[in-house]
């Protein structure tokens, strides 16, 4: 059953501010184009290889002039015109509990974050039921999300 919902955005004030995502466990390889990031119950995050990072986070948080949309069917995402299949099996399975966290009921954030843990200039793409700060975030327009 299709569904679908909207997710608030927010962008740094400043260029390349963020606030750290928090403790997570950390499973790094750095072979792999996405990598995972589960936080407590509230927040969910990815971050890209070089080769996504920047077509990710244009398609993600750059100015639109239409409302942004992400598809996610069973094993791929769309995000704007680009389209990810994923292959990797531990990347199917952590996939389909991303999919199960947007059906929850609560209102979704869309932000980055960082952490010390990862190499220098990584971003994690975080999705959160809680706000981010909105002394270093302001809120932009929506992204769809629809869920096949």
């Amino acid at each position: 059953m299709a569904y679908e919902r909207t997710i608030k955005r927010y962008s740094a004030y400043y260029a390349g501010w963020c606030v750290a995502f928090g403790e997570h466990e950390i499973d790094f390889d750095e072979k792999a184009d996405i990598q995972w990031v589960s936080g407590d119950s509230t927040k969910i995050g990815i971050t890209l290889s070089p080769r996504l990072r920047k077509l990710f986070i244009r398609a993600l948080l750059g100015k639109h002039d239409d409302m942004p949309e992400v598809v996610l069917g069973e094993h791929w995402a769309q995000v704007g015109r680009f389209e990810y299949s994923f292959s990797r099996e531990k990347d199917r399975a952590t996939f389909e509990n991303f999919r199960s966290f947007f059906r929850c009921p609560e209102e979704i954030h869309m932000f980055l974050t960082s952490h010390f843990c990862y190499p220098q200039g990584t971003r994690i793409i975080t999705f959160c039921k809680k706000k981010p700060l909105l002394i270093m975030y302001k809120e932009i327009e929506p992204l769809r999300l629809k869920i096949l």
